[in-house]
């Protein structure tokens, strides 16, 4: 179903793009978990035949670390899996 799922960038620090192409039109839950599988981000996104982007924002409050995107089918067929990692902002004074 999902032919291509680019996320980026990894390591992130305040958002995250992501770009999926899909053979047809499907619906599909984007969660953002800890590891502690806690989910930390979720949304519904309206997949359409082709190329689809969206990005996640606000994420600087996040601790640094390692975290999971899974990309679901609504009844809850993973699609895609994969880490990310979230780095601390670095501020030049």
């Amino acid at each position: 179903m999902c032919t291509l799922v680019n996320i980026y960038p990894n390591p992130f620090i305040t958002m995250l793009s992501f770009e999926v192409i899909v053979e047809q039109n499907v619906t599909a839950i984007v969660q953002m978990l800890d590891l502690d599988l806690k989910i930390i981000r979720m949304l519904s996104w309206d997949l359409k035949k082709g190329m689809n982007k969206t990005v996640i924002e606000d994420l600087e409050s996040l601790p640094a670390g390692t975290y999971f995107i899974d990309i679901k089918h609504p009844g809850g067929k993973n699609l895609f899996t994969t880490k990310i990692a979230k780095l601390v902002a670095t501020h030049e004074l």
